[in-house]
């Protein structure tokens, strides 16, 4: 039976938590702060996921990563600007397979690689939502799809699928998630945030849920600027988007800016039932990862001479509201 420790339960850590421990195929402990959610599956003795799938599984939970010494498999799904944090308390654990990161920025698997090395790193994202409604408990809205690849080239293995991603992948698409593996994961990477960011600093701004704002052509105009400006930044980093689940990226950096906007309008993202994450922190008082995820962005772009006017205006302005939280 593999170990799989997660790092994060909340809403993504959380689903994926129980969804591979319904497997039976794993032991998985979920790691997080202390606090009322790791005390109540503690207390009894499961986390329990509501939304697209209902049902309670037993999962080990601690909120003392010095009690964890080893595991196969290693996965991080905390904010992006508590993965310092978390890597300071967990790099101690000694992994077998692999560590890989399901978080959002494009700087994460860097922090992973500096402590555990490259050759232990494999590349991930999750375009999955979920929420943590009350203690013990998360709600799994959204299945975009799930994707592992390798980041390092070696005579064995050049950038393709490799053994270890094609168990990672099998088990993941066992517990139900929809997953692949993908030969350029860093293009994927960039495609999710490159569609990711622009909506979550609309959603935050304008306090809408993902439909509202790509059903409403104002912002979507505003949006289709964004992912362009973006696209520039990595089109001169050498990295080529794809269209990523709900995210065509690709396509909307094609053709004229008109066009790009009828697409988003009448795509599904404009009826979807999500709320971004960014909104539900700032619904609770609390900061977004946009710091961790759009900062170093942006001073990328700043040092290539990148045009990113549109996103520096709605960063500042987010990071500006962010000033004002009080915790709910």
């Amino acid at each position: 039976m593999k170990k799989l420790v997660i790092v994060g339960p909340g809403g993504l850590g959380g689903t994926v938590a129980a969804l591979l421990a319904r497997t039976g195929e794993c032991d998985v402990t979920i790691v997080g702060r202390p606090g009322a959610h790791i005390d109540t599956i503690q207390r009894q003795r499961a986390l329990r996921l509501t939304g697209l799938q209902e049902f309670n599984i037993h999962v080990d939970a601690t909120d003392d990563p010095k009690s964890i010494r080893e595991c196969d498999i290693l996965i991080y799904t905390v904010k992006a600007q508590d993965t310092q944090a978390a890597l300071t308390t967990t790099e101690h654990i000694q992994v077998s397979n692999c560590v890989t990161s399901l978080q959002n920025g494009v700087v994460k698997d860097e922090l992973l690689i500096n402590v555990f090395g490259k050759e232990k790193v494999v590349g991930g994202l999750a375009v999955v939502a979920g929420e943590r409604p009350v203690p013990g408990s998360v709600n799994w809205t959204y299945d975009g799809g799930t994707q592992f690849g390798e980041l390092v080239r070696s005579e064995t293995r050049d950038g393709q699928t490799s053994g270890r991603v094609d168990e990672i992948v099998s088990l993941f698409q066992r517990a139900g998630l929809i997953t692949q593996s993908s030969d350029a994961i860093l293009s994927a990477t960039w495609s999710k945030m490159v569609g990711w960011i622009p909506i979550g600093l609309l959603a935050t701004l304008s306090r809408q849920s993902n439909a509202g704002v790509l059903s409403n052509r104002q912002l979507t105009t505003e949006y289709i600027g964004m992912v362009r400006e973006l696209q520039a930044l990595a089109a001169a980093k050498e990295i080529p988007l794809i269209d990523l689940g709900p995210y065509h990226v690709k396509t909307w950096c094609q053709g004229t800016a008109e066009e790009a906007i009828e697409k988003v309008l009448t795509s599904p993202l404009a009826g979807s039932q999500s709320t971004h994450s960014a909104l539900q922190d700032i619904q609770k008082g609390i900061p977004t990862e946009f710091q961790a995820c759009v900062g170093p962005i942006l001073e990328e772009a700043q040092a290539l001479s990148i045009p990113m006017q549109r996103v520096q205006i709605m960063y500042a302005t987010l990071m500006g509201l962010e000033e004002t939280l009080q915790p709910a």
